[in-house]
C-alpha cells in the first residue's frame, strides 16, 4: 500500500535583498514548500494572488512597498494567506504594531535558523508567534502565551523587563514562581530603581509561591476547574483595583503547569493548561506561562512541547543559554 506524504506547507517569501531570498529559501525548503521568490512588495502580492501561499514571508523594509502596506493589501487578494515578518528590526513596538496589523508572526533575521520554521509552523496552526516577552505584552487584547527558556540570567533579566514594563504602564501583575524565580524578578526590579515594597503594598505587585497556589488548585493529584475559578476570580479582583490602566487588564507570569511537567505530569499540566485557558478566554488577561526547557527532560514529557504550545495562543522565542565554550 502507498502512503502518500503529508501535504508540506506552501510558503512564500519576500525580501529586496537576493542574498536573503538565496539563502533562507534553501533553509525553508528542507520543511516547506517555498512556492515562490518575491523580490518587493507589489511582486509579493502578485504572487500570492496567483499562488495562494499559505504563508507569506515579508521583510518590514522594502523600496517599492512596505512590509506594512504589504500587508494591508494582501488581504483583498489572498486572505487566508497568513503573514510572518522576517526582520532586522528588533524595535518591540514595531513587533507589536505588525501583530496589530493582523500579522501572525514576527522573527528576526539574526535569529532565522532558530526561529523562522516555528513562526511558520505556529502562524499555520493559528498561534502568534512574537521575539520577546515584552513585545508580545504590547499587543492589543489578552493572549494566553507559553515562554520556553534556558535557566540562566538572561532569562531573568528579560522577565525583570517585562515585569518593570507592565509596572510602569500602571498595570498590576502577578508573579507566580518558586523562590529564587522570585528574588531574581525583585533584584532586577531594585536594580531599576523600583520600590518593590511599596508596589508589592499597593497591591500593584504580587508574588505567589507556585508549589502553593498548585497545590491550591489540584484535587486527588488532578487540577480541579473549581479550585482554579476560584484563585482566577480571586486574582481579577487585582485588576478591578486598578481600573485606569491602558488596557485595564491584569498580567499573569508564572509556572504552575511547568511545575507538573516537570515532574513527569504531563496529562495533568495540559489538563490545568486547557482549564486556565477556558477560565480567562472571558477575562482581560495577559498570561505567560512559562516552562524551562529541562521541563522537557523527562521521559514523559519529551516530545510533548509541542502539545503544550497548541494549549496558548501565542508563543514567545525561545532563548537558551549560549554552550560554553573551551579553551
Amino acid at each position: 500500500m502507498n502512503i502518500e506524504p503529508p501535504r508540506r506547507t506552501r510558503v512564500l517569501l519576500a525580501d529586496d535583498n537576493v542574498a536573503v531570498l538565496e539563502s533562507v529559501s534553501r533553509y525553508l525548503a528542507a520543511a516547506f514548500d517555498v512556492v515562490g521568490l518575491a523580490g518587493g512588495g507589489r511582486q509579493a502580492l502578485d504572487l500570492a494572488s496567483r499562488l495562494r501561499p499559505e504563508v507569506l514571508v515579508l521583510d518590514v523594509s522594502m523600496p517599492d512597498l512596505g512590509g506594512f502596506q504589504t500587508l494591508e493589501q494582501l488581504r483583498p487578494v489572498a486572505p487566508d494567506t497568513r503573514v510572518v515578518f522576517l526582520t532586522m528590526h528588533k524595535d518591540d513596538d514595531i513587533a507589536a504594531s505588525a501583530i496589530d496589523h493582523g500579522a501572525c508572526g514576527y522573527v528576526l533575521k539574526s535569529r532565522t535558523h532558530l526561529d523562522l520554521i516555528s513562526a511558520i509552523d505556529n502562524a499555520v496552526a493559528g498561534r502568534l508567534f512574537l521575539p520577546s516577552l515584552t513585545s508580545l505584552s504590547r499587543v492589543a487584547g489578552h493572549q494566553h502565551a507559553v515562554q520556553v527558556h534556558g535557566d540562566d540570567r538572561r532569562f531573568l533579566d528579560d522577565v525583570g523587563q517585562f515585569v518593570a514594563a507592565t509596572l510602569r504602564s500602571g498595570e498590576p501583575i502577578v508573579i507566580l514562581a518558586d523562590d529564587a524565580t522570585r528574588v531574581g524578578i525583585a533584584e532586577r526590579l531594585q536594580a531599576r530603581q523600583m520600590n518593590v515594597l511599596m508596589l508589592a503594598a499597593q497591591g500593584q505587585y504580587v508574588a505567589l509561591d507556585s508549589a502553593l497556589s498548585l497545590s491550591q488548585a489540584m484535587h486527588d493529584g488532578q487540577p480541579d476547574a473549581e479550585r482554579l475559578a476560584e484563585i482566577v476570580h480571586g486574582l481579577d479582583r487585582l485588576r478591578l483595583a486598578f481600573p485606569n490602566g491602558p488596557r485595564h487588564r491584569l498580567t499573569i507570569w508564572g509556572d504552575l503547569s511547568a511545575s507538573l511537567c516537570r515532574r513527569g505530569q504531563v496529562a495533568a499540566a495540559l489538563e490545568l493548561e486547557r482549564i486556565w485557558s477556558d477560565l480567562t478566554r472571558s477575562l482581560p488577561f495577559f498570561t505567560v506561562c512559562s516552562y524551562s526547557i529541562h521541563c522537557f527532560e523527562h521521559a514523559a514529557a519529551r516530545h510533548q512541547l509541542p502539545n503544550v504550545c497548541a494549549q496558548h495562543s501565542a508563543v514567545i522565542a525561545e532563548h537558551r543559554a549560549a554552550p560554553a565554550s573551551g579553551n
